[in-house]
């Protein structure tokens, strides 16, 4: 691939709540040209929405919606995720984009109390998207709906005890959902009230940003080439 290239970040909150998408579009800007888009004009038809957007990988965010109350362009979007899985797409989804890639594969939702904070997860097996860290990794989470179980085709790579789907990766391709929030920093607690709410005291230090700079580079190295996972 002789020009940069290029990462879609899909913003599937409200266009007026870019802070996570705008921190995954800065990351990914070391390895990618990035365009953050909105989910407001839909998707469809899913391939000729990718290719008009020349995308090399898709990054998508959370969200303060639920896909227990689907709208047409959460359907069109999971669509999407299929057509970019099977022309083999370098994906790295979080927090509700996590759960759009589970539902678009196969798994269901459930509801539990919202979490809100830094909690610790568990590695399962030995994935590059946690290199240099230890076995239990510490992460943002806020969100109520998880995954119920591992979609067709995936295998669960990170898991806790009160949501046992943290994290997934395709069996052969480098597409990931992760059900916490990595590129959360110091900002979001006043760009967010539920973290406002908190009243955090102390350094805001977590694990997130060495997940998403693995994710980067496993991306980035994908779209320059790299292509299917060795099994």
């Amino acid at each position: 691939m002789s020009r940069r290239p290029r990462a879609i970040v899909i913003n599937n909150d409200h266009p007026a709540s870019a802070y996570g998408a705008g921190r995954l579009a800065a990351v990914f800007e070391a390895a990618f040209e990035t365009e953050v888009v909105t989910q407001l004009a839909g998707f469809a038809p899913a391939a000729e929405w990718l290719g008009s957007r020349r995308a090399d990988a898709l990054v998508l965010s959370g969200s303060e919606l639920s896909l227990t109350s689907p709208v047409r362009w959460m359907l069109e979007e999971e669509e999407l995720l299929r057509v970019a899985v099977d022309s083999s797409l370098p994906v790295f989804a979080i927090c509700f984009g996590h759960q759009l890639l589970g539902h678009a594969f196969g798994a269901g939702l459930v509801t539990k109390e919202k979490r809100v904070g830094l909690f610790d997860v568990t590695q399962v097996g030995n994935d590059p998207v946690f290199a240099g860290l230890g076995a239990t990794v510490s992460v943002p989470e806020q969100h109520s709906d998880q995954l119920d179980a591992v979609p067709g085709g995936f295998e669960l790579i990170a898991t806790s005890d009160y949501c046992p789907v943290q994290a997934i990766r395709h069996e052969e391709l480098p597409v990931y959902g992760v059900q916490f929030h990595p590129c959360y920093g110091d900002g979001v607690f006043a760009e967010d009230e539920a973290w406002e709410e908190l009243g955090w005291e102390g350094p805001f230090v977590h694990d997130g940003g060495a997940i998403l700079e693995n994710a980067m580079r496993i991306l980035a190295d994908a779209a320059r080439g790299g292509g299917r996972r060795a099994v």
